[in-house]
C-alpha cells in the first residue's frame, strides 16, 4: 500500500490525552492529502460483534474459544452504533468567484448535489444516506468549500458505498443544465431566508463599500514573495492605514480585492445580469470546477471504526483518480480571473498551478477608512462594530496574537471596557476578535473587530463608547512599553508574562478534557485546520488551532497591533440602530427615566500632549477635565446634515457614509497615547489573575464496584452430554462477597442469574484503563463448570451491547438487513437517582462511568407559584432572570474563560440554572450563582433591590427585555412554530402580550411582583458527572442553603402541569393566518400541524410514538425530493414528529418566495395523498431498511456528557416521566412494527381521505405566515398596521382557544417513581 501514498508526519502525538482515537496522515498518489481517523471504540464494538457470524446451532469447538473471525467484505453484519464520517475540503470558495458571476462557488457547491455519472438519479445520494439514517450537508467559505455526511456504521457494506457516491461528487459530477434553473430557484430561496439577517447585511455592506471595486484584479502578473520583506505581506513602509497599492497588494491602476464580491450569489447575479452580457452561467460552472476541483487542491478526512490499513485501502480505492491538475488548460500569464502560483506537488509529479489570493493584501481602500456608517436595521437594536483592518494572523498560528489582544479587550470582567461601558449605562455586551469565519481571518488579511451591543443612551455617545476603547489600547500600550523583568532580569517589552501564561493553561486543559463531539463535527474541524489558506503545518493539524506553543506571546506582532494597526487612522466603525430610521423607539424608554431626570455621566476629553510613544503618568490628565458632550446630550443623529441615505444592491440596506472628523481622530489618537487613566472614573486595569482555574483532574472513584466485565456480552457455554449450547448474556452486575467475586448476567430469555467468577486477579490489568479487554477473551465461571468467550465490549460513552448469535440465522434478518441487538435494562446503579427529596426540593445524581473526564454538569429548575396564565409573571421572570445574569457577568465571566460555564434561563413556570464545566470549583460558581438569585427573597415590604444588584441597571435590562419583545417574530419559520405552539398551550404567552404587561412597569411594581412569585418554590437538581455521592450530598447543601430559613415549598400537588389543547378532528382544516412581523419580509411559512393523541407512556402509547418517529423517517426524504429539489416551493421544507407536552403530533413545514400560502397547504395534503400509494407498494427490503435506520439512531450513544445530562434532564423536567431508559423500549417495540401498522396510522392521523374516497377527519392545524412584495408568495397576506400586528396575533391565538372550547387532553404529569 506504501507505494500509492506518502506517509506524513505521526499524528497521534498531538492527540489530546483523552481522544482514544488513531490517527494517520497520509498523501495520495494523486497529490490528495487525507487524515484517516479510526474509531478505536467504535472498532472494539464493531470487532465484538463479529461472533453474530458463528452459527448459534451446535458448534464444533471443544473449549468455546477458537471461532472462525474470518470478515467478508460483502457483508451487512457488522454492527456498530457510532456513525462513521468524511469530510473533504476544497481550496476554493467565494473570493474565488469571477468578478462577473459572483456567487458561483456557493452555486456548484449545491448543483454537486445534484447526481453524477455513476449515479445519475438527482437524489441518489441523499436518498441513500437517509434510508440508512444518515445525514450530510455543506457549505461555502470565502476561500474554501466543505462537503461532509455521515452515517451508521451497522453494515460495512453501506459505510463504503456511502463514500463510494460521496467520491464521484469530485471525479464525475453531471452538472446538468437541466437542474440549473431549479436549482437556482434554491439558491434564490437561500438567499431570501438570510437576506434580513442583520450580521449578513452589514457584512455585504463591508464589502460594498470597501473601496476596492475596480474592475481588474490582479491579471497575468507573478507574485514575487521576495518583494515583501515581512511573512505577514506587509511592506516595510506602509502604515497600516488602507490598502490601495500598498500593505502587500500588487499595484493596479483600479484597486481590487477579492473582499470586494458578493458571496452569496442569487439569482440576480448568477442568471440576469450574466445573461444580460452573453455570458453562458453553466459553461462558466463546469469550468469553475475544472479548474478548482483537484486532488492537489483538496483534503480529506475519514473516521470509522475500521482499522487505519482498511480505510487507507477504500480511500485509495475511492479517490486516487481524483485528477491531480486542473483539467482545463490554465495560461497563468493571460489569466483573468485570479492570480495563481506554482507549487511543488509534493507526492511525486509535475508542479501544479493552485489559486493564491495573498498578494491582494489587506481589503479596505485609504477612502473608506476612517468612516462612520450609520445603518438601519430590520430587527429593533443598537450596535456598534469598529473594525480594524491589519495583516493575516495565519502564520501567527504558536502564540495567536489576535487572540491574545481579544482576551483582554473582550475582558468582562472589572477593570474591563465592558465593565466601564455598562457602569455608565452605554452599552450590555461586548465581544472582540476576528471571528472564525473567512470575512474576518482569511489569508490575504485579518479584521480585527469590536462589537458592542449598545443601550439607547449609548447611541448617543457613540463617540464616547470608542474613547474607553482607546483609552484601554493607550493602558496597553503603557504597561507594553514599561514592561516586565525576564529570567535573567532584564527588561523586557511586553505585558505581564502571567496574561499569556494564563491563556496557555486554560487553552491546554479545555484541549486535553474535550468532549469527544459530534462525529460530523470531528472531521469538519480538522479538514478546516488541513485549509492551505490557514497555514497549519501538517503535524499540527489536530491542536495547532487550539493551542499556544511559544512560551512567551509574539510581542513583536502584538507591538505592531497595537501600536500601527489598531489607531484611530485605521478605524472603520458601522454604528447600527433602529433610531436612524425614525421611529420613536418608545418601548425601549425606561420608567425610571419617564419619571427622573437622567443623570449626567463624566467622560474624559483627551488631549494630545505628546508626539513620541514614551508614557508619563503626570502629563497625561485633561487640563479641564470636561466631557466631550458636557452640556447638551448629543442628537442621536442629523439626517438633515447627513443627506440622503443610500442602498446596498444585494441585501438593500439603507445606510449613510460619514468621514470622521479630524478633529475627533485627534482625541481618539491622544487617548490612545500610552498612559494610564488619570482618574478613577475611567477605572480600567488589566484583568485580574483568574481564581477559577482547575488544578485537579482526578477522577472520583466509583460508589458500586466496577470490573472490566461490566457491560461486556458473552457467549457462555454449558455441555449438555457430548453437545455444546452457547446461551448469550449481558453482564449487569458484580460484587465481592466472602465467598468470592460474582457476576450477574442477563440472559436473552431467560432473566438474570449469579455466577461465580474464577481467577478474578486475572483482570486487575484491565482496571487500569491502559489495557482493555477484547473480544474473544475466554474464562470460566463457577468453579469451571462454564465457560465464556467475550463476544462485545462496549466503547467509553455506551451502555451494555448485547451480540445475540449469527445474524444470517437470526428472525430479525430480512433480505440482508439486521435489526440491531437490544441491550437489556440498564442498572439502576448507572441510572439518576433520586437521592434527596425534602421540603419541595428534590436532588438527582448519576456519577459519570462513561466519559472519564473531571467535568460534571449542575442543573436546576425552580418552579414558581402563580407562573402559569401571567402574562405579566411571566414577563417580569424574564427580566429577572436578565438582571441576576447582569450582576453575574464579572464573577461568570472570569469562569467561563476557565471551561466553568453558567446560565440562568426563564422557563413557562419559573427559571433555569445550569454550571458545568470542571468540577473542582463548580459548587463554588453555583453558590455564588444561587446566591444573587436568591437575594430577592424574604423581603416582603422591601421596596429596593437587594445588595447583589445595581439599582442602575434596571433600566438597562428592562430596554433590553422590551426590544427583545419588539424583535419577536421577525422570522417567518419559527414564528410560525411559535404560533403553533401559542395555539396549542393556553399557559403560554405571546412576546406580544408580555411586552405590553410589562410597559411602564415601575422598579417597586416589579420587586413586588417578584417578591410574590418567589415566596413558593419547587426545585429539581440534578448533579451528573465526575461527582460522587458525597458530591451531590454537598450540592444538595449548597442548594437548600440559598433558599433561606423562611423557604415555604410548593408541595407536589401544586406544581403546576402543562396543559394542552385537543385540537378537533374534522374534515376542515382549522386556519391562522398573519403577515409577517417584518413588512418587507418576502418568505411565507407554512406550518401544517397533524396532532395524534396523548403520550402516557403506556405500552400501547410507546408503540404509536415508535410509528410517528418511523413516519418521519419514511416521509422525510421523498418530502423533501418532491417539494424543494423537484418541484422548488422554497429552500426550507421539512417534517417531523412532535412530542408536546405528553402529546404526539407531526409538523410539516415549508417557507417559501415563490408560492402562494394557500397552494403550499393544498401540496403537502395532495403529497400526503400521493405517498400512500408508494407506502403501499413500498417492499419489504426498503420498509426493513427504515426500520433498522431509526433504531440505530435510537440506539447511538451519548457524544458526550453534556447530550446524556441533556436528556436524563429532560427525562425529568421536561417529559415528566423519569424513564431514563425509553430509548431501549421505543427500539424493543420497534422491532415489531408492521407496515400494516404504519400503513393504518398513516391513514388515521394524515391521509386526506376515507376508505370511499370522501374527505377524512383529522386533527389538522395550518399556520401561514404570509410575506410581502409583489407575486403569489404574499396572495392572502391580511392588511393589519404594522403597530397593530402583535395585538391581531394574541386574538386569533385566543379565537383559536374558544373554537376548540378549551377542551385539552388532561393533566399530563409522570409518577418519578414509577
Amino acid at each position: 500500500m506504501d507505494d500509492v501514498v506518502l506517509l506524513g508526519p505521526d499524528l497521534d502525538k498531538t492527540r489530546s490525552k483523552s481522544d482514544k482515537k488513531l490517527y494517520r496522515h497520509v498523501t495520495l498518489n494523486n497529490g490528495l492529502k487525507c487524515v484517516l481517523i479510526c474509531d478505536t471504540a467504535a472498532m472494539r464494538q464493531r470487532k465484538s460483534l463479529m461472533g453474530r457470524r458463528v452459527s448459534t446451532g451446535d458448534e464444533s469447538e471443544e473449549d468455546g474459544g477458537e471461532e472462525d473471525e474470518s470478515e467478508d467484505d460483502d457483508s451487512d453484519d457488522d454492527d456498530g452504533l457510532r456513525k462513521a464520517a468524511t469530510a473533504l475540503l476544497v481550496n476554493v470558495g467565494s473570493y474565488h468567484d469571477p468578478p462577473y458571476l459572483q456567487g458561483l462557488s456557493h452555486f456548484l457547491e449545491h448543483m454537486l448535489f445534484l447526481g453524477t455519472e455513476d449515479y445519475p438519479e438527482e437524489n441518489a445520494y441523499d436518498k441513500f444516506l437517509s434510508s440508512h439514517g444518515g445525514d450530510d450537508n455543506a457549505y461555502t467559505d470565502m476561500e474554501h468549500t466543505l462537503y461532509h455526511y455521515c452515517i451508521p456504521q451497522d453494515s460495512e457494506k453501506n459505510v463504503w458505498k456511502a463514500m463510494e457516491m460521496f467520491s464521484s461528487f469530485f471525479k464525475c459530477p453531471l452538472l446538468s443544465g437541466a437542474s440549473m434553473g431549479r436549482e437556482l430557484n434554491a439558491v434564490e430561496s437561500e438567499f431570501e431566508l438570510n437576506r434580513k439577517d442583520d450580521d449578513n447585511r452589514r457584512s455585504q455592506l463591508m464589502s460594498y463599500t470597501c473601496g476596492m471595486h475596480g474592475d481588474a484584479p490582479i491579471m497575468g502578473r507573478e507574485w514575487h514573495p521576495a518583494r515583501n520583506d515581512d511573512r505577514d505581506g506587509r511592506r516595510p513602509e506602509a502604515t497600516g492605514v488602507g490598502a490601495g497599492a500598498g500593505e502587500g497588494c500588487i499595484a493596479t491602476e483600479q484597486a481590487f480585492h477579492p473582499f470586494a464580491k458578493f458571496p452569496w450569489g442569487n439569482m440576480e447575479s448568477l442568471k440576469t445580469e450574466p445573461e444580460s452580457s452573453g455570458i453562458d452561467v453553466m459553461n462558466e460552472l463546469r469550468k469553475h470546477y475544472h479548474t478548482h476541483y483537484f486532488a492537489r487542491n483538496m483534503r480529506l478526512v475519514v473516521m470509522a471504526g475500521y482499522d487505519l490499513d482498511e480505510i487507507q485501502r477504500r480511500v485509495v480505492e475511492h479517490f486516487c483518480d481524483v485528477p491531480t491538475a486542473p483539467r482545463i488548460h490554465i495560461d497563468v500569464a493571460n489569466d483573468s480571473v485570479e492570480s495563481k502560483r506554482r507549487v511543488h506537488s509534493g507526492c511525486g509529479g509535475d508542479d501544479i498551478v493552485i489559486t493564491n489570493l495573498r498578494p491582494y493584501g489587506l481589503p479596505f481602500n485609504a477612502s473608506s477608512v476612517a468612516k462612520v456608517f450609520r445603518i438601519v436595521p430590520v430587527r429593533n437594536h443598537h450596535l456598534l462594530t469598529i473594525t480594524w483592518q491589519c495583516p493575516s494572523i495565519s502564520p501567527h498560528w504558536r502564540t495567536k496574537p489576535c487572540d491574545y489582544l481579544a482576551h483582554l479587550l473582550g475582558h468582562e470582567a472589572s477593570g474591563s471596557i465592558l465593565s466601564v461601558l455598562k457602569g455608565r449605562g452605554w452599552a450590555t455586551s461586548l465581544s472582540a476578535g476576528t471571528g472564525e469565519d473567512g470575512l474576518g481571518d482569511a489569508s490575504t488579511h485579518a479584521l480585527f473587530s469590536i462589537e458592542i451591543s449598545l443601550s439607547k443612551r449609548g447611541i448617543k455617545y457613540w463617540e464616547d463608547v470608542v474613547m474607553v476603547i482607546f483609552a484601554y489600547i493607550g493602558m496597553l500600550k503603557f504597561h507594553f512599553i514599561e514592561g516586565h523583568y525576564g529570567s535573567e532580569k532584564t527588561k523586557k517589552e511586553g505585558l505581564a508574562p502571567w496574561i499569556y501564561e494564563e491563556m496557555k493553561m486554560i487553552a491546554d486543559l479545555s484541549y486535553q478534557f474535550a468532549d469527544e463531539g459530534d462525529v460530523a463535527d470531528i472531521v469538519e474541524e480538522i479538514a478546516e485546520n488541513m485549509a492551505p489558506w490557514a497555514e497549519l503545518p501538517d503535524e499540527r493539524v489536530l491542536d495547532g488551532h487550539a493551542l499556544l506553543f511559544d512560551d512567551e506571546v509574539d510581542n513583536k506582532m502584538v507591538k505592531r497591533l497595537l501600536f500601527d494597526y489598531f489607531t484611530p487612522e485605521n478605524i472603520r466603525v458601522d454604528l447600527m440602530s433602529s433610531l436612524f430610521e425614525g421611529d420613536s423607539d418608545e418601548l425601549e424608554e425606561s420608567p425610571v427615566l419617564q419619571c427622573e431626570e437622567e443623570k449626567k455621566v463624566d467622560v474624559y476629553d483627551y488631549e494630545e500632549k505628546e508626539t513620541g510613544y514614551q508614557p508619563t503618568i503626570d502629563q497625561e490628565c485633561v487640563e479641564d477635565g470636561e466631557l466631550i458632550n458636557s452640556g447638551e446630550e448629543p442628537p442621536i443623529f442629523d439626517k438633515e446634515r447627513a443627506g440622503p441615505a443610500s442602498f446596498e444592491p444585494r441585501f438593500g440596506t439603507k445606510f449613510w457614509e460619514e468621514q470622521i472628523s479630524e478633529d475627533l481622530i485627534q482625541r481618539w489618537a491622544a487617548a490612545a497615547m500610552p498612559r494610564l487613566p488619570c482618574s478613577d472614573e475611567l477605572a480600567i486595569h488589566l484583568p485580574p489573575q483568574n481564581t477559577y482555574i482547575s488544578t485537579k483532574f482526578d477522577l472520583r472513584p466509583a460508589d458500586d464496584v466496577e470490573h472490566p466485565l461490566l457491560n461486556c456480552c458473552l457467549k457462555v457455554c454449558v455441555t449438555v452430554g457430548k453437545k455444546k449450547h452457547y446461551f448469550p448474556a449481558a453482564v449487569t452486575k458484580y460484587k465481592i462477597e466472602a465467598a468470592g467475586h460474582r457476576l450477574s448476567l442477563s440472559y436473552e430469555d431467560e432473566g438474570e442469574k449469579w455466577h461465580m467468577l474464577d481467577n478474578h486477579e486475572s483482570y486487575r490489568k484491565y482496571e487500569g484503563g491502559q489495557d482493555f479487554l477484547e473480544p474473544g477473551h475466554a474464562g470460566t465461571l463457577d468453579g469451571g463448570l462454564l465457560k465464556f468467550r467475550i463476544t462485545a465490549v462496549p466503547r467509553d460513552g455506551e451502555g451494555i451491547v448485547f451480540s445475540y448469535g449469527d445474524s444470517c440465522h437470526d428472525e430479525d434478518v430480512k433480505d440482508g438487513v439486521a435489526f440491531p441487538p437490544v441491550p437489556p435494562p440498564v442498572p439502576a446503579s448507572r441510572l439518576p437517582q433520586l437521592i434527596y427529596e425534602n421540603n419541595s426540593v428534590r436532588m438527582w445524581h448519576l456519577h459519570d462511568r462513561k466519559f472519564k473526564r473531571p467535568i460534571a454538569d449542575l442543573r436546576i429548575r425552580v418552579e414558581c407559584d402563580g407562573m402559569n396564565g401571567s402574562a405579566l409573571n411571566q414577563a417580569c421572570m424574564e427580566l429577572f432572570c436578565a438582571l441576576c445574569a447582569d450582576a453575574l457577568t464579572e464573577t461568570c465571566y472570569l469562569a467561563s474563560v476557565c471551561e466553568l460555564g453558567s446560565s440562568i434561563r426563564p422557563t413557562d413556570t419559573g427559571f433555569s440554572i445550569r454550571v458545568h464545566g470542571f468540577d473542582q470549583n463548580l459548587l463554588t460558581l453555583a453558590k455564588e450563582v444561587l446566591r444573587v438569585v436568591m437575594s430577592f427573597r424574604g423581603r416582603d415590604g422591601e421596596r429596593g433591590f437587594p445588595s447583589t444588584i445595581k439599582n442602575d441597571r434596571f433600566d438597562a435590562c428592562y430596554e433590553l427585555q422590551m426590544r427583545s419583545y419588539s424583535n419577536a417574530g421577525m422570522d417567518a419559520s419559527s414564528f410560525s412554530t411559535s404560533l403553533r405552539l401559542l395555539c396549542l398551550q393556553p399557559s403560554v404567552k405571546s412576546p406580544f402580550s408580555k411586552l405590553k404587561a410589562l410597559k411602564g412597569i415601575t422598579t417597586s411594581k416589579f420587586i413586588e411582583m417578584m417578591n410574590k412569585l418567589l415566596k413558593r418554590l419547587s426545585v429539581d437538581c440534578f448533579y451528573h458527572g465526575n461527582v460522587n455521592r458525597k458530591d451531590a450530598d454537598d450540592a444538595v447543601g449548597v442548594v437548600s442553603e440559598s433558599l433561606t430559613r423562611h423557604h415555604v415549598g410548593l408541595p407536589k400537588k401544586k406544581d403546576q402541569g402543562k396543559f394542552v389543547l385537543k385540537v378537533k378532528r374534522t374534515v376542515d382544516q382549522q386556519q391562522i393566518v398573519v403577515p409577517t412581523i417584518d413588512h418587507k419580509d418576502p418568505n411565507t411559512a407554512v406550518e401544517v400541524y397533524f396532532q395524534f393523541e396523548k403520550d402516557d407512556n403506556s405500552s400501547y402509547a410507546i408503540r404509536r410514538r415508535v410509528i410517528a418517529d418511523l413516519l418521519e423517517q419514511i416521509l422525510d426524504e421523498p418530502l423533501y425530493n418532491q417539494i424543494r429539489t423537484k418541484e422548488q416551493f422554497g429552500y426550507i421544507v421539512s417534517c417531523g414528529a412532535r412530542w408536546t407536552c405528553g402529546v404526539l403530533g407531526m409538523s410539516f413545514q415549508v417557507v417559501t418566495a415563490c408560492k402562494s400560502a394557500d397552494e403550499t397547504s393544498e401540496r403537502l395534503d395532495d403529497f400526503l395523498t400521493s405517498f400512500r400509494s408508494e407506502l403501499l407498494s413500498m417492499d419489504e427490503q426498503t420498509f426493513m431498511g427504515h426500520l433498522v435506520a431509526l433504531a440505530m439512531n435510537k440506539l447511538e450513544g451519548f457524544e458526550s456528557l453534556e447530550e446524556e445530562t441533556s436528556s436524563h434532564w429532560s427525562e425529568i423536567t421536561e417529559l415528566c416521566r423519569c424513564d431514563f431508559d425509553a430509548y431501549r423500549k421505543e427500539v424493543q417495540c420497534l422491532k415489531t412494527i408492521t407496515k400494516e401498522q404504519v400503513v393504518n396510522a398513516f391513514d388515521e392521523w394524515l391521509y386526506p381521505l376515507c376508505k370511499d374516497g370522501k374527505p377524512s377527519k383529522r386533527r389538522r392545524v395550518v399556520i401561514q405566515v404570509i410575506g410581502s412584495g409583489d407575486g403569489a408568495h404574499s396572495l392572502g397576506r391580511p392588511v393589519i398596521e404594522t403597530d397593530r400586528a402583535g395585538d391581531e396575533v394574541d386574538r386569533l391565538v385566543e379565537k383559536f382557544h374558544h373554537s376548540v372550547k378549551h377542551e385539552t387532553w388532561g393533566r399530563i404529569m409522570f409518577d418519578a417513581k414509577k
